[in-house]
């Protein structure tokens, strides 16, 4: 199936239907304004535009429900654009320097907030050099009210462009070459130069940046041959028909297969597993299959048209989550287990108001308050029993719209408001909290009247010294020294005031993996990896013994020395030991516990932005986390401890490493933390040493002189739990005693697809956990990377200027979205011209470099080759309001002619599309006989496969009607015939009688399971009712009861995880 558009006579576009059978069709109207109505198969997303046009200007009106945009487009290129939240931006024009008015440019942008003197002006201006008649250079400046931020000046004659702030200080100079390519970057401070080479044919070939430099090879076709590295090591690649053969220098070899568009298919692994995938268009969404080796356990996962998730479906266990849009395309409800998470947003305003988590008994609420697309009032709310909120107010500098203050209240007590103040031409920051940052070249420093910490870079930008002074008194000193190939090779760490220097020593395998740490050339650890990159050798903690690791065929952890493992059929961890581990639907750690006798238990909760928010443990520990930081919103500002009802307040240095901590009853704490933001130890204020921790290479802790002491960051600065030996990383945990993370990372496919490269769903750091591996490509494409670098932060200058992300795991979608909420959808095109002039206007280069190797263009939502469809190409299939409108083309084939009669005039069962062993199934009705559409098919009873690979069932023939089904392997389309309008609404109650049975029949199977494991199951079971679910699959007097109700959501009709047991009695209480 293909993009279909229509067009009237006029050539003005009318409907476009997508491969999915979503429509969006445009009415328009003529009075004394023009009006586009948009309408979307769901009704969701209906737009209304109104056109005014006069002699000077277009003003647009794009209204969506209450909330209406306004854009007024002049004849000269000028646009002013006002939100519903408030905000006003215009792009003002004039004639370009050298092209005149043919080619005006924007010279100014103006954002005006609802506030007394909320405005932002931003110009850029232009100027030219002339030599003898000719321009000789062509400049631009950056101003921010009235003051120069950078000057860009291009010289013809040299090609050079060169980058300088206010004073001329600092200069970047890019020099091009004869085609107009960058090929050199010089910066005048300490840092590194960069060179590029490129072949014939214009690829980037070498890359060298300071002593770090690779090469790359392409054949005639323009695919790559091989990658050399400056240490020696090559991956070479070679070719068959639709496959590529990665062989790396140790001899580990991937097997990449992929479709004739390129995408991919199949991957073989170094141990010959072999993991497939697919994806296919289906009703309402596009379908991501991937099926790990020799498993059922699909991992599925459904976007939209246009990128955004719609669902991910775990096959293994029955885990799934969904996700549900609402006005504005924007995220209104996630739904998983028995959890669900509403979105609110202001109805004239469009702007995210609230954010409510209810999950059984427990609740969390953040709401906003918000001038314009900023928050100026975050506050939350927990309903359990014991939790305590919070409030945080946000004020901002008058026009920058950066934070000036942010205020909290946590369990009704004022803390002490922390002040922001920035550099007014770099927009570096100056001070926080009582924090105040010095810059001198590219090195930092953080001081206060006790304390100073300095950080040294080297000329890749890279830590190189930390050191960290009390009352001048040194307390903790560090140096790092790299390889060519940037890995950490040697760290001098001197921990106390009167400590000795330690030094340790890292050694690499051919493949760049960790092999060994000597401490004080003493060889202390030695790791050894089989051939797909999992540990599987290791000694543990300060012990000498080397303890064996197993594996099965899909990288799950078996046994770690005498500690066996089990990891669940999604590929959660389950069991480790006597631990057990219980992971919800959201791949969230929900709870732990140690099944030994007096064993100890853990409960953890989380936001519905997927933070966690509170930890509570059978010993009397129960802390709760908050997220104050707005610039980073996954990151723990404060914690409140509910044992002392201290609240300590976190702060993290430029590199987001925690060096600071203050408590509520008045102590400070100074904490050092290593180059990759583990915390080594913490001192009080008078220099005292309160507590040091020590880790292995992979963070396991093997030293810690305070355990009374909690510091509740860790590891790599997770959040680190001593009971569970769990690091806790926004959406992921990652267990310290194997080296690796808990969960597979399948959001990494599209990535692994795109760029084949040797990789492991389990891997942590590629195993190389010290070093954080610098992308040199970064450095030679954007002027931004470069900007960091200087230590310019042009997003506290520049609203909506890209804020460099310090993120080490990616945060959930939500929080994303929940960011990105006040962008909207860009629908019109007058809202696809507003955001082009905001690009154009914050880009800074002048020719970006290309540094992807398939430069084609992703469809969004496509991940993996596609499989067979059952609608071939040439028809085109419509969903209108519930209806299926099939046509065909002169294109399509006889099969899907069939196929289009079927379902031409059908109903569709909205909201009744389920996974049924591994098939994507989608129900219709059609109200009339079947006999005209069987004739044509050919067949009245029975099964046929059609040439084209499609297999056709009639079954259920009667009287009263019939039901044909079409199948591929991956999709089925089932049409019910019947003679009156009842056979809808009859159908519908088959499937949800069905689907409730599949869903009881998963539930008993997990309890049974549970019990048979030795696990609590989800209520507590007696001896007696533990031995009935052993024999019987079940237990007498009990019944399963839907906790979502499937009257509001029938997509959970037959999840298992939305199923609770009730004895027949307790139903009345409920």
């Amino acid at each position: 199936m293909s993009l279909s558009s229509r067009y009237d006579s006029e050539g003005r576009l009318t409907n476009v239907t997508y491969p999915t059978g979503m429509v969006t069709s445009l009415h328009r109207e003529i009075e004394r304004s023009i009006n586009i109505d948009i309408e979307s198969s769901s009704r969701d997303d209906d737009v209304t535009v109104i056109t005014n046009l006069s002699s000077v200007e277009a003003s647009y009106t794009v209204v969506q429900d209450q909330v209406r945009n306004s854009y007024q487009l002049c004849n000269n290129g000028t646009l002013r654009v006002m939100y519903a939240n408030g905000m006003g931006i215009s792009f003002h024009t004039e004639p370009h320097i050298l092209a005149g008015s043919v080619s005006p440019t924007i010279g100014r942008r103006n954002i005006t907030l609802p506030t007394d003197n909320g405005l932002n002006s931003i110009e850029w201006r232009l100027r030219k050099e002339q030599t003898k008649g000719k321009v000789t250079v062509f400049g631009r400046k950056l101003r921010a009210h009235g003051r120069n931020l950078l000057s860009i000046d291009f010289d013809r004659n040299t090609r050079t462009e060169k980058i300088y702030d206010d004073h001329r200080k600092f200069t970047l100079r890019i020099m091009y070459d004869a085609q107009g390519r960058p090929a050199m970057w010089l910066p005048s401070s300490s840092l590194a130069v960069v060179n590029v080479s490129y072949s014939t044919t214009g690829q980037l070939v070498g890359l060298q940046r300071g002593s770090m430099s690779e090469r790359t090879e392409f054949d005639p076709q323009g695919r790559i041959l091989s990658r050399s590295f400056i240490d020696g090591k090559v991956w070479s690649y070679s070719y068959l028909d639709k496959s590529m053969v990665l062989l790396l220098q140790s001899q580990r070899q991937y097997i990449f297969e992929f479709d004739t568009s390129g995408r991919i298919t199949a991957v073989t692994m170094p141990s010959v597993a072999r993991h497939t995938m697919f994806t296919h268009v289906s009703i309402g969404y596009i379908r991501n299959t991937y099926n790990p080796p020799e498993s059922n356990a699909s991992i599925i996962h459904d976007f939209s048209e246009d990128g955004r998730p719609k669902a991910t479906h775990y096959l293994g266990t029955g885990r799934r989550v969904l996700y549900k849009y609402g006005k504005l395309a924007k995220l209104a409800e996630i739904l998983y287990d028995s959890t669900t998470v509403t979105f609110g947003y202001d109805e004239t305003a469009g702007v995210l108001k609230m954010v409510n988590l209810q999950s059984g008994g427990f609740s969390c609420t953040i709401r906003y308050r918000k001038m314009g697309p900023l928050i100026d009032k975050q506050i939350y709310r927990f309903s359990e029993e014991g939790m305590v909120n919070a409030r945080f107010d946000y004020t901002y500098h008058d026009n920058s719209f950066r934070i000036a203050s942010m205020k909290p209240v946590i369990s009704e007590t004022p803390l002490p408001v922390d002040l922001y103040r920035y550099d007014e031409i770099s927009g570096k920051v100056e001070h926080f909290g009582k924090f105040g940052v010095i810059y001198y070249d590219i090195n930092q420093i953080i001081t206060t009247a006790v304390m100073t910490l300095s950080k040294h870079f080297d000329t890749h930008g890279r830590i190189k010294e930390v050191q960290y002074e009390i009352f001048r008194s040194l307390m903790y000193w560090m140096t790092v020294q790299y390889d060519s190939m940037g890995r950490v090779v040697k760290r001098e760490l001197k921990i106390g005031p009167y400590a000795n220097t330690t030094q340790y020593r890292y050694e690499y395998d051919g493949d760049g993996q960790l092999s060994g740490v000597k401490v004080n050339d003493w060889s202390t650890w030695r790791y050894s990896y089989d051939l797909n990159g999992n540990l599987h050798l290791l000694n543990p903690g300060n012990s000498a013994r080397l303890t064996p690791l197993r594996y099965d065929l899909r990288d799950r952890i078996t046994r770690l020395g005498d500690v066996q493992y089990h990891l669940d059929e999604d590929g959660f961890l389950s069991q480790r030991g006597s631990d057990v581990f219980d992971y919800n639907s959201k791949g969230q750690l929900l709870r732990a516990y140690s099944k030994l006798p007096g064993g100890w238990n853990v409960q953890y909760h989380y936001d519905g932005l997927g933070r966690r928010v509170s930890t509570r443990t059978s010993l009397g520990q129960h802390l709760q986390f908050f997220y104050a930081d707005l610039n980073h919103p996954a990151r723990v500002t404060h914690i409140f401890n509910h044992s002392s009802s201290d609240i300590a307040s976190l702060y993290y240095d430029l590199q987001g490493h925690l060096f600071a901590m203050e408590v509520s009853s008045g102590e400070e704490y100074y904490i050092a933390s290593d180059n990759t933001g583990t915390p080594l130890a913490v001192f009080s204020s008078n220099g005292q040493m309160i507590k040091q921790v020590q880790y292995t290479a992979y963070g396991e802790v093997y030293l810690d002189s305070n355990p009374e002491f909690q510091l509740v960051v860790g590891f790599h600065g997770g959040l680190y739990d001593t009971l569970t030996k769990l690091v806790h990383f926004t959406q992921r945990d990652y267990d310290v005693l194997a080296g690796r993370w808990t969960s597979p990372d399948y959001a990494s496919w599209p990535k692994i697809g795109k760029d084949p490269a040797p990789f492991n769903l389990y891997m942590f750091k590629n195993n190389n956990p010290l070093s954080d591996l610098l992308d040199i490509k970064n450095y030679v494409t954007d002027v931004k990377s470069w900007l960091v670098m200087f230590g310019f932060q042009l997003s506290n200058i520049i609203p909506g200027f890209p804020r460099h992300t310090l993120y080490f795991v990616e945060p959930p979608f939500e929080l994303q979205a929940s960011k990105d909420c006040e962008n909207g959808q860009l629908i019109t095109g007058v809202q696809q011209a507003a955001e082009r002039h905001n690009q154009a206007f914050m880009a800074l280069e002048g020719r970006l470099l290309n540094k992807d190797p398939h430069d084609r263009r992703d469809k969004p939502g496509h991940w993996f080759g596609t499989s067979t469809p059952i609608i071939g190409r040439g028809v085109m299939l419509a969903l209108k309001e519930g209806h299926v409108v099939a046509a065909v083309s002169s294109m399509a084939t006889d099969d899907s002619r069939k196929v289009s009669l079927v379902l031409n005039g059908a109903i569709y069962l909205d909201g009744t599309h389920y996974t049924q062993a591994g098939h994507d199934c989608h129900f219709f009705v059609k109200v009339g006989s079947a006999d005209s559409d069987l004739l044509a098919l050919g067949l009245t009873n029975g099964r046929k496969a059609l040439e084209s690979g499609i297999n056709v069932t009639v079954s259920g023939r009667s009287r009263r009607g019939a039901t044909v089904e079409f199948s591929v392997p991956s999709l089925a389309l089932s049409v019910r015939y019947g003679l009156a309008l009842d056979v809808v609404d009859e159908e519908r109650v088959r499937l949800l009688e069905l689907a409730r049975q599949r869903a009881l029949a998963g539930a008993w199977l997990r309890e049974r399971q549970r019990a048979k494991d030795g696990k609590e199951g989800s209520r507590l079971w007696t001896e007696g009712e533990k031995q009935q679910l052993l024999t019987a699959g079940r237990v007498q007097g009990y019944d399963g009861y839907y906790v979502l109700p499937v009257e509001q959501y029938p997509e959970l009709a037959d999840s298992s995880t939305n199923i609770q047991f009730l004895r027949q009695n307790e139903m009345g209480k409920r």
